[in-house]
């Protein structure tokens, strides 16, 4: 038997931006929620994430118990002149669509390149899967696409996975060899985060 690797994403709670449907990257908005207790079914000791507001406070309000590491490299990507517009506002300019039709190809003025943004993201993330046979992350919709168009279990392209709020995306590898030479998971799993009532 190997050594199983285990992963949970986990999208922010929504901010005003996100509720407004801006894109936000390094703004460093506080999350928008009156929802205080939620049932979550794994109970990790450390959370890993983001060093912005909306990561560090999502972490506090679903894991009041655990250590939460902030890192850097785990933010969004610069949106650079897109940042806090909406799709509305954007739709007109040509660098824009290109942008829209092929990120990976096309940078957004001031903004970062998409192999900049994903290798910072998987510096960190095997630094600190290579530490846990089990790894929790309150991370940023942008980051959890990264991750699940390199290790999910089916391919897709990047601009069609999409990512919720309110989701633990957990990821599972038999041995953390196969994690490490870059293999996709084995298992993929779901699980939504429901906020408890009467309390």
């Amino acid at each position: 038997m190997g050594n199983p690797a285990v992963v949970h994403l986990i999208r922010h709670e929504k901010t005003d931006a996100n509720l407004k449907r801006k894109y936000i990257g390094w703004t460093d908005e506080p999350i928008d929620i009156k929802e205080q207790y939620f049932n979550i079914t794994i109970n990790p000791g450390v959370v890993y994430g983001s060093d912005l507001k909306r990561c560090i406070e999502t972490a506090h309000l679903y894991f009041p118990q655990a250590t939460y590491l902030p890192d850097r490299n785990l933010r969004e990507l610069n949106f650079g002149d897109f940042e806090m517009k909406t799709y509305e506002e954007l739709r007109n300019l040509s660098l824009y669509r290109r942008w829209i039709d092929d990120p990976k190809t096309t940078t957004p003025p001031n903004g970062e390149s998409y192999d900049d943004f994903e290798q910072r993201v998987l510096r960190s993330f095997f630094h600190i899967v290579s530490q846990n046979d089990e790894s929790t992350f309150v991370v940023h919709g942008g980051v959890i696409r990264v991750l699940l168009f390199l290790f999910g279990p089916v391919e897709n392209t990047f601009q069609q996975i999409m990512i919720s709020h309110r989701t633990i995306y957990s990821l599972q590898w038999p041995d953390y060899s196969e994690l490490k030479e870059g293999k996709r998971c084995k298992l993929l799993s779901e699980e939504p985060i429901m906020a408890k009532e009467n309390l």
